[in-house]
């Protein structure tokens, strides 16, 4: 899938954007980054999806009907939060940006048609408003022509807000783990004006652990693990 790939794209553009940035001659920093803090928000839009295995000709238990194929569709959604920075070199910083971000997922259960008098596709979704708590370190590039690139990774504690009793009980709903651990990596510029440094982002973050759970739920065998995806266009406004 286009977002399982998203992860090498960054590597590759951030890498070739610092090597191209780090052969220009020029000033190697700007008085904003002289700052040993700096405070700042972001905002974005992205696509969730998840990095799922699933097994084939998995019987329904409370109809009979075989489950014969289970795709997943990625949806869009929003990303709002803050910004911490914190100097630690002349090209390297830690930054802590706790931020919310909006998320659906759906699937699509198709079912061998002998086996049902129904429709053979169920569409099931899972909706998730995390609270994301990225640690991260920053590697930046010289300053030049009030632009620096740079490239960021780390670790992301998630908590599903959504989370409800009546979701865990429902069984027409798909059911995940209220905690998720995630790797984060991302690549950017800064632009740098009199007293705004704004930086468009492309960030790429995926799970660690299996977070599906298949208690209480249709077809659980249908699917074995997910594991949670998401890439983010950010604005950074510092």
């Amino acid at each position: 899938m286009l977002i399982v790939s998203a992860r090498k794209v960054i590597l590759v553009v951030g890498l070739f954007l610092l090597v191209a940035s780090l052969t220009l001659q020029g000033q190697t920093t700007h008085y904003f980054d002289q700052r040993p803090f700096n405070l700042g928000f972001t905002m974005g839009l992205g696509v969730a999806s998840y990095d799922m295995s699933s097994q084939t000709n998995q019987v329904d238990p409370s109809t009979g009907r075989v489950v014969t194929r289970v795709d997943m569709i990625p949806k869009p959604g929003i990303y709002l939060g803050l910004i911490t920075n914190m100097k630690l070199a002349d090209h390297w910083d830690v930054r802590f940006m706790p931020a919310v971000s909006l998320e659906e997922r759906d699937f699509l259960f198709y079912f061998d048609s002998t086996t049902t008098n129904t429709d053979p596709v169920i569409r099931k979704k899972i909706e998730s408003s995390n609270l994301n708590l990225p640690l991260t370190i920053k590697f930046k590039s010289d300053y030049y022509k009030n632009t620096r690139v740079w490239i960021q990774g780390g670790i992301q504690p998630s908590f599903n807000l959504a989370s409800s009793k009546k979701v865990r009980n429902d069984p027409d709903l798909l059911k995940t783990q209220s905690f998720d651990l995630a790797y984060v990596a991302s690549v950017g510029i800064d632009i740098y004006g009199e007293k705004l440094k704004l930086s468009p982002e492309l960030r790429f973050t995926r799970g660690i652990s299996n977070i599906y759970v298949p208690d209480r739920t249709r077809f659980p065998r249908a699917i074995i693990d997910l594991f949670s995806q998401l890439l983010v266009v950010n604005i950074n406004f510092e």
